[in-house]
């Protein structure tokens, strides 16, 4: 008889078995528990709390929300201009320091370094620097003599999400400039040699060798910086805290402020907007992923 080898189960279980439970725990267990909850109103009351089933009660008060629906207008700009300007000035940067110009080496350190800091510290120190009255960008502007642009850059209605934006873009675009940067470094030197021996120049080189060889990088690190954005919250609460006046309010902050902040105690509500932006991500997350397959097969 041909003997049946025995599957080690107790050391797979106990190099497996922790993380699964982690994961269940913390990433499972509350993700179904918040979809459960966007059909429950859910209040604190004297002894517990009071739960009551309203089926899509939740869900229909969303259509006539007008602040939900500013917050998921000001996301979804944010999530198209962040990724497309984050990955725009990543690769421009990760191509100069693949050529190794001057100083190469202090500026791969110099753009990585934001990525250190986290963003509650950069929502302070931004803070600070956009302040209206003694802020770094207006205290420059009134010294080069324009003042006149010199403006309330959190206090009014016109330009808090940009800056947020532009601040968020600071503190992450190193994290997708190291990711294109190895993705360029991995690309064999005699290719590179032998577009040079064909008399391809630098522009010829990044074009139709170095960017199309590293796609599948670039829209690995651009699907992450989709999903940052469409999440981003430490930054803009810091920052503005959705305001002034639901300007740069976003679906992370709005939840926060519903579930938490309005006095209004219902878990339900808050969920049920949970649910329907984990919606919306995954079928952005689809679109992504349709068009960089059609990108790889034309790139094949």
């Amino acid at each position: 008889m041909k003997r049946t080898e025995r599957k080690p189960w107790g050391m797979i279980f106990l190099f497996i078995g922790p993380v699964t439970l982690f994961y269940v725990a913390f990433i499972i267990y509350p993700l179904i528990q918040t979809v459960l909850n966007g059909f429950l109103e859910i209040y604190p009351g004297i002894t517990g709390l009071r739960i009551q089933f309203v089926g899509l009660k939740n869900f229909k008060l969303l259509l006539a929300d007008e602040i939900f629906h500013k917050a998921v207008v000001n996301t979804l700009i944010w999530a198209t201009v962040g990724p497309a300007l984050e990955m725009f000035v990543a690769t421009f940067l990760a191509l100069i320091v693949y050529f190794k110009v001057p100083w190469s080496s202090f500026y791969r350190v110099a753009w990585f370094s934001p990525m250190l800091v986290t963003g509650v510290i950069v929502g302070l120190i931004f803070k600070w620097v956009f302040n209206a009255d003694w802020g770094l960008v207006n205290t420059l502007l009134r010294t080069i003599g324009l003042g006149a642009l010199a403006i309330n850059w959190l206090g009014n209605l016109q330009t808090p999400l940009w800056v947020v934006i532009v601040v968020h873009f600071w503190n992450t675009f190193g994290y997708s400039f190291v990711i294109l940067l190895a993705g360029l470094s991995a690309v064999p030197e005699e290719l590179k040699e032998s577009a040079s021996l064909d008399g391809a120049n630098r522009w010829t080189l990044c074009t139709k060798i170095l960017l199309p060889i590293i796609f599948p990088v670039f829209s690995t690190t651009l699907m992450l910086s989709f999903l940052g954005k469409m999440r981003a919250f430490h930054v803009v609460w810091v920052l503005t805290e959705g305001g002034p006046m639901h300007a740069s309010e976003t679906v992370a902050t709005y939840i926060q402020k519903r579930a938490f902040q309005w006095g209004t105690l219902d878990l339900g509500y808050p969920s049920a907007i949970a649910v329907v932006w984990f919606i919306v991500v995954v079928v952005g997350v689809y679109f992504i992923q349709q068009w960089v397959r059609k990108k790889v097969e034309q790139y094949a």
